[in-house]
């Protein structure tokens, strides 16, 4: 879904609520005492009891801004059921009497933040007379919903009738597609509201996300932006980290972090959060070191700004440890540090030790859901990636049951995950027979310098190997009953999976065909058709 900037919606709100705390003209005693009340009220949260106190009122005491008051509170709360009782009331309150234009707008912000955008359109197009505030007040609700078409056709209505304020343009340029982006973007180039760092910040983000991988073109574009601006903001600083980390370029979201601190600019926990990300995509291997210095840092930073009780920032910051290569033990000390913790680092935790200590990973898994966090999508996918770490296939089991039991059992990726595991467990198992007969792994092929253990685990893991065991899990449904497995792969086979195959036709007692990328293997009782040359 399609997000406006953030900062422009709020500085709209702001704007088109200010007048309703102005002093009521023409009104009597009752109906100011009435106001001051309900906004009292409203404004602290308590909502109900402002409309108790307004419904037990009499009519001639509820002013038009004392309406807009409520229908904005119920906007600001997202609260649309008591929004459409007090819209009935009022109708039926004033059934002859046409509606103010002041409080029609705010009905209008009131559906549609709410994201009741069919009857915020239906009270737009009823009324006789329309000032900047309700066009804008729909395009900003259709630009919320993420419903670009309707956000863009409307915005071009709007042009014919009056002229576009800042939050209309950022709106429309968060929501609309490139094109559509880089029509309105000359717009508000003619008409000078380029000038406006709502409008800047919206197009920064228009073009980042535009651009995919590649910093070419659109990318360029957002960055031209964010040279032009004269005035910046927090947004528009973040804006462009997260764009510069959305493209896969760290280092230049960290230059732009160490250009935004250099320049004394206060930053928040949303520009840590990017700036971690950026850290650990952009440091790897030989150059981990340098990131993890720069992940200490923002830790340092983090703690002195107070941002580390941000669930959020403590997240990324396990994150960027772990894919860095800091030790999970550190890691966790780290996360049970946070004083509260969501789904999202409980999912965090659990992936960092999935790849390094899989059985850890699985009882993190248990335990969080002993807390009573329901896993989604996500976990789940993380946690049976680290079943197929273990040598047993009841971890995969276990864990399977509940994806059943919470309605994933229909999701390919999934069930795909939980194939590889049990694949990898077999193949484990499977190898270990095979030594039994002569079978001894290859471990000078292993790529990586790591214990001798782990190298012959990276060698039971090779896909020629998975596609055997999972062929066997799934013997009942192959072609023949499965006299003849046949596996295709678009490289060529190793040394290892080569004498691999050729004990596992003998000890399964059936014929292997694998297809490499040169030609055919046809093994049969410890023999090869290609007589060990390939």
């Amino acid at each position: 879904m399609s997000r406006p900037t953030t900062g422009g919606w709020y500085l709209f709100l702001r704007s088109f609520s200010s007048s309703i705390h102005s002093q009521l003209p023409n009104s009597t005693p009752e109906a100011n005492d009435l106001f001051n009340k309900v906004r009292v009220l409203s404004t602290g949260g308590n909502i109900k009891e402002a409309l108790s106190l307004f419904y037990s009122t009499p009519q001639l005491n509820q002013s038009q801004q004392t309406y807009a008051t409520l229908f904005h509170a119920c906007a600001r709360h997202g609260n649309l059921k008591q929004g459409q009782y007090l819209h009935q009331h009022m109708i039926s309150e004033n059934p002859k009497k046409p509606q103010d234009l002041f409080v029609t707008n705010h009905l209008i912000n009131m559906f549609a933040k709410c994201g009741d955008l069919d009857s915020a359109r239906q009270v737009f197009d009823e009324m006789d007379r329309r000032n900047v505030v309700s066009w804008t007040a729909l395009i900003s609700g259709y630009a919320q919903q993420g419903r670009s078409y309707e956000c863009f056709s409307l915005f071009s209505d709007m042009l014919v009738n009056c002229s576009p304020n800042e939050f209309a343009f950022a709106s429309v340029i968060t929501s609309c597609d490139y094109v559509c982006g880089k029509q309105v973007h000359a717009l508000a180039l003619k008409t000078g509201l380029i000038a406006s760092v709502y409008v800047g910040n919206a197009l920064i983000t228009r073009y980042s996300k535009s651009c995919e991988d590649n910093f070419v073109g659109d990318g360029s574009e957002a960055c031209r932006v964010f040279e032009s601006m004269e005035f910046r903001n927090l947004v528009s600083w973040n804006s462009m980290i997260a764009a510069f980390q959305h493209w896969k370029l760290g280092g230049l979201a960290i230059d732009i972090f160490c250009q935004m601190h250099g320049g004394g600019v206060e930053f928040d926990g949303a520009t840590l959060v990017s700036v971690l990300s950026s850290l650990s995509e952009s440091y790897d291997g030989d150059n981990a070191d340098m990131g993890l210095k720069g992940c200490f840092q923002l830790h340092c930073v983090s703690i002195k700004r107070g941002f580390m009780l941000k669930i959020e920032l403590a997240t990324a910051l396990v994150k960027a440890y772990s894919d860095l290569g800091w030790q999970v033990s550190d890691c966790y000390r780290l996360f049970m540090e946070t004083s509260s913790r969501d789904l999202v680092s409980w999912t965090g935790i659990i992936t960092a030790f999935a790849d390094r200590e899989p059985e850890s990973a699985v009882f993190l898994f248990r335990q969080m859901y002993r807390e009573g966090l329901v896993p989604d999508w996500c976990t789940f996918s993380i946690v049976l990636k680290a079943c197929a770490g273990l040598v047993t296939e009841r971890h995969a089991l276990a864990i399977y049951s509940q994806v059943v039991k919470a309605g994933f059992e229909d999701d390919r990726v999934l069930a795909n995950t939980l194939i590889h595991a049990y694949a990898r467990c077999g193949s484990i198992s499977f190898s270990k027979q095979l030594k039994g007969v002569g079978y001894v792994p290859e471990t000078s092929l292993a790529l990586q310098d790591i214990e001798e253990e782990h190298k012959q685990e990276q060698l039971y893991h090779h896909s020629e190997k998975l596609a055997l065991v999972f062929a066997l899990m799934n013997e009942g449904s192959l072609r023949g009953g499965g006299a003849v497995i046949r596996i295709v792969k678009n490289i060529r086979i190793c040394v290892d999976c080569h004498n691999f195959m050729k004990l596992a036709s003998d000890l399964l007692h059936k014929e292997i065909v694998v297809r490499d990328s040169n030609r055919f293997h046809h093994f049969k009782n410890r023999m090869c058709s290609c007589n060990d040359y390939w």
